[in-house]
Parts: C-alpha cells; structure tokens; sequence
C-alpha cells in the first residue's frame, strides 16, 4: 500500500512538475471555444477562420469551433459557460438577453452573460422552390402538404419557419417538414425528396447556390406580410433585404424577403484585454478571413461593427473601437 500511495504521490508531481521543466505555462493559455453552427454553413466556415487567425496571431489563445443547432442553440452554450464566443442572429440575441420571446420562460437574467463584439453580415431568409413543385407553389402559402426544408431542430430556420407558418394561419402539422439544412439539403435537392428550401443564410452563401445551380430550383420572394411581419414590432431589428437578380443561377428578377443581423458575441466575464486582441486580429486579419469564408467576410467594416447591438458591448471590444475611432472617449 505504501508503494501504491508513493507511486501515486510521485505521478501528481510529475504532472504539476513536467511544464514547469519544459518552460509551458498552462496558467497563460486562454482556451476560447466559438459556437458556430451546422457544418458546411457560415457560421462553421467563418468560425474556422476566425479561430485559424486567433490561434496563429494571437499570443496564448487556443482556439477551437464547436457545430451546433445555431443561433438558439448558442445562447444555451453561452448561458451555460460551455462556450465563449458564439455567432448569432441579432434577433434571437436581442430575445435572449431580454428573456423575450421563445426566451421568456427561462430563468430572469440567464442570457445576461451576452456581450457584443461586432456585426458580421446580413442573413436573408431565402425562400426556393423545386421544378417539380413550382406550378402548385407560387406564394409560401402554398407550401401545405410539401415536403419543406426549413433548417435543424431548434435553429433559426426552425425559428423563422414556425414564426412564418403563424403569420399565414397554416398549421406545422400540415407541413411536411425536413429537418435538414446545408449539406444535407443539397443531398435532398439531388435525390428529388424534397419540394422547398426556407431556411436563412448569407447572400451569395455557398449551400443555396449549390442548391440553385442543379438547375432544379428557383428563388422566389418572401410574402409581402411575412417581410413586414418580420421586420416589425418584436422584430425590428431585423431589415427588408433585395437579392439583386442574377445573385444566383434561375434568379432573372430582384428577390424581396427578410434578413437579419448577424452578430458575434462573447460571454461577459471573458478577460477584457483577451477580448480586445480577439476584435483587433479579427479586424487586422480580414483578409485571411475572406480566403476562407469568401462574401460573409467581405462585408465586414469598421463603419458597421456596431449593427445589430441590442446589448452591452464587452469591454475589450469597446476598447479596441475607441482606438481605432470608431466610438467617442
């Protein structure tokens, strides 16, 4: 037993001892996890360029993405402390730091640990429809009894898709829904099993442009009292958004829907000057990003970093904005 408990003894110290012999410091090294989102979606690409830069730029960062179920999602992550950083839409941000909407029964300040960093690009709610269904569907109202892609279990889509069915007095049920999205629903689209694409992502994104260029599907716009419903009241935040014709293949004519803010954010009690270097390589590095995660970062400025904010901006951001000039002293 003495044996036992002298080998145990001399592991622990091996383990405390060993980085201090080889000069590592772990107490330095700052672990930031980035909630993204599906893979293959924008959130995942531009996350994986961000954490490539932060990793490569930034001194004693460990940066890893995390694939989620989206924006919802990744206000639980944040809540919960399992992630740091995390991509969102503005506003499903702004409901759960406010504790409103699909929020509102969770407990009283749970979402407060959100802070704002910056404005990455606008997501428009795209609305496509297949060869084989497009003479039965020309108005989302049309959608009952087809067989929808509208986007993973607890996403923004799925979020989006319950909100649109609402405002037009369909019942869900009588939606035969898919709960499918990026590389999933481009299988789909290839193997004729399903009849509409409604989920949002980045103009020009990489998934909705597969989908078009099979030359099975057509972009349509978004109902007119969807878009208003949409870019009202509650969701205010969010904007009419165009689709300049010819942004994708079958698109001849302007594509009017819906789109919103989409927004990076970090947990409040995250380090400020950590969050500082975090805003600052992001910014230094757009070009980086750009190579990796094309038009989603192409969009990104100074001059619009503060779109979308409907909470605190964190310290660390706040401080690099004011440097650079972006925000008074």
């Amino acid at each position: 037993m003495k044996r036992v408990v002298t080998l145990c003894v001399a592991a622990v110290f091996m383990v405390v001892m060993i980085p201090a012999v080889f000069g590592a410091d772990v107490s330095e090294t700052d672990f930031v996890r980035i909630a993204t989102g599906g893979t293959g979606g924008n959130y995942y690409r531009l996350g994986a360029g961000i954490a490539s830069v932060w990793n490569d730029e930034v001194e004693g960062v460990v940066a890893s993405t995390q694939s989620t179920d989206g924006s919802p999602h990744n206000a639980e992550l944040m809540a919960d402390g399992e992630v740091e950083i995390a991509f969102m839409g503005g506003d499903v941000a702004r409901d759960a730091y406010n504790n409103q909407g699909r929020f509102a029964d969770a407990e009283p300040g749970r979402y407060e640990v959100l802070n704002f960093i910056t404005y990455m690009y606008p997501n428009p709610q795209m609305f496509i429809v297949m060869e084989w269904a497009a003479d039965e569907i020309k108005t989302i109202r049309d959608i009952v009894g087809m067989r929808v892609s509208k986007g993973a279990i607890g996403s923004l889509g799925e979020l989006y898709f319950l909100e649109t069915m609402e405002v037009l007095g369909i019942d869900p049920s009588d939606v035969i829904q898919e709960h499918t999205v990026h590389g999933a629903a481009i299988d789909q689209v290839r193997n004729r099993q399903i009849d509409v694409v409604l989920w949002p992502d980045a103009a020009g994104s990489a998934s909705h442009m597969e989908i078009l260029e099979t030359g099975w599907a057509e972009a349509r716009s978004v109902d007119p009292e969807v878009i208003e419903h949409f870019t009202t009241g509650p969701w205010d935040i969010n904007f009419e958004f165009t689709l300049p014709a010819n942004t994708y293949r079958n698109q001849p004519n302007d594509v009017r829907t819906h789109a919103a803010p989409i927004v990076f954010l970090a947990r409040a009690d995250l380090d400020e000057d950590l969050v500082y270097e975090l805003t600052k390589a992001i910014y230094e590095n757009q070009k980086a990003l750009v190579a990796v995660a094309g038009i989603v970062a192409q969009g990104m400025s100074l001059e619009a970093s503060q779109n979308g904010q409907s909470m605190p901006l964190h310290p660390g951001a706040e401080r690099f904005y004011k440097e650079v000039g972006v925000l008074g002293n």
